[in-house]
């Protein structure tokens, strides 16, 4: 288990010290000094290069055993050969931690793995804790540190990630929707998964956490860990290698040996943890917790332009575990106000005859209005179209589905069809706590996994 101290050290350390990066600097050279001053880092930084002077208009030192000023970090990027040694010497300067970023360790030959053990060694020989090896380490938007050597975006957000791969540092904007600190186990050869967990579950400022698993070991330990933090914050994980064949993968990518995945599943849902088996469902769901409010029941409101897309939403809710809500007889009522005496009002709500006769902000805001006051109603999902900037000004709900959805502590979801459907999700998610989402099953999704946690957090 880590310490707090070590905790400070990984993810916001005062003095680190770069051990084998580029000679170039500036855009292109993949220079993890560049990345840290790009995003304002404060601390102290040196470099170790054994061939140069000076690098990114910095002093070079030659070795490490040339440090005078006692150093928190120290992230290494050397020739596999050389990485056990290095480690030793971290120990004679007294750096309690290594971030190991290159590959070719457990995950390769029989030679990494054989270097993988002689540098675990070397570290208990001196309490050293390694993050890795091949890793892109860690990255705090808000301690302004990141040891990746890969650029990456500097956001705040409140999502927390663990992982197993870089693509999920890289592309956190696209997998998960952002990322505020994030921790990259690689091969875990010492700091694992759980670890790496318990630190982001003591963190105020992270909502939800996002977990991409290839193996995970101390089972036990694993589940106590995730049970106390989803009491607090959810956990959506990513467990890959479910397949013989992706099994056999994970093993060559981080040196992982994949569980039988009855038990993985099995475990999860003891701890509260939201199991998803596609990349886009693990975006959906992060997103939704850091936007929406609690799914208390299993009851949804449907308000929709198309009477196909409501039947659509049933069929996905039954196979979900969600409901159609009985409206009040306030709500139908409402509507039956505005819509022609022929239509028959019911949930799904079919609005496009109210819109017709009454205007497109006048029909779905007293709809929406309405559902989200019901005390019968846990949930909504919105079906409206997604038209450019002169069209929406006549035929675009996005401006009241952001107000009212604002206003009230249920979970509003949104699937927006038609010709600029990106450009209303801009308009629509720019304010107010919507989720919009590509297609009307993943919206039935969201809010029937949501619902599963709160039903497990509040047991």
């Amino acid at each position: 288990m880590l310490d707090g101290t070590l905790k400070s050290l990984f993810l916001c350390p005062r003095s680190v010290v770069f051990v084998g990066i580029p000679r170039k600097s500036g855009p292109g050279a993949l220079n993890p000094v560049d990345n840290l001053r790009n995003w304002g880092y404060e601390g102290d930084v040196a470099i170790v290069h054994p061939h140069v002077k000076e690098i990114a208009g910095m002093s070079v030192l030659s070795s490490l055993s040339e440090l005078t000023a006692a150093t928190d970090l120290a992230v290494v990027s050397t020739p596999r050969e050389t990485v056990p040694g290095i480690i030793r010497e971290c120990g004679l300067k007294s750096i309690r931690a290594v971030i190991v970023t290159n590959q070719g360790f457990a995950e390769s030959d029989l030679r990494g793995k054989e270097l993988q053990r002689d540098m675990i060694t070397e570290a208990k020989n001196f309490g050293i804790r390694i993050l890795g090896p091949n890793t892109l380490g860690v990255s705090n938007a808000f301690h302004l540190f990141n040891s990746s050597f890969m650029p990456l975006a500097r956001q705040e957000t409140p999502i927390g990630v663990v992982c197993q791969s870089g693509v999920f540092f890289v592309g956190a904007a696209q997998l998960l929707g952002g990322m505020g600190i994030g921790i990259d186990v690689g091969n875990a050869c010492d700091v694992n998964i759980v670890d790496a967990l318990e630190w982001l579950g003591t963190e105020e400022r992270i909502r939800v956490v996002a977990v991409h698993a290839e193996q995970i070991t101390d089972g036990s330990r694993f589940i106590s860990v995730a049970e106390e933090i989803g009491r607090r914050i959810p956990i959506v994980a990513l467990k890959t290698g479910r397949s013989l064949e992706g099994a056999k993968s994970a093993a060559s990518h981080s040196g992982s040996l994949a569980a039988d995945d009855r038990m993985i599943a099995a475990a999860f849902q003891k701890a509260g943890i939201l199991r998803v088996l596609e990349t886009q469902d693990q975006r959906d769901l992060v997103r939704a917790f850091t936007r929406l409010p609690e799914m208390r029941g299993p009851r949804v409101a449907i308000v929709t332009l198309t009477g196909a897309g409501g039947i659509i939403l049933l069929d996905a809710m039954e196979r979900h575990g969600l409901q159609p809500a009985v409206l009040s007889s306030a709500v139908t009522e409402g509507l039956r106000n505005l819509s022609p005496d022929w239509m028959p009002i019911a949930n799904p709500m079919d609005i496009w005859p109210a819109v017709m006769k009454n205007g497109m902000q006048k029909a779905y805001g007293t709809a929406l209005r309405d559902v989200l006051a019901d005390p019968n109603v846990d949930g909504v999902i919105c079906v409206a179209l997604g038209l450019g900037h002169a069209e929406q000004q006549h035929l675009g709900a996005e401006q009241v589905i952001q107000e009212l959805s604002a206003q009230f502590d249920k979970p509003v979801v949104v699937w927006l069809y038609g010709s600029q459907p990106e450009e209303a999700v801009y308009r629509l998610e720019g304010n107010g706590r919507a989720l919009a989402v590509p297609s009307l099953e993943r919206a039935v999704r969201v809010l029937a996994a949501m619902m599963r946690y709160a039903k497990w957090k509040n047991m």
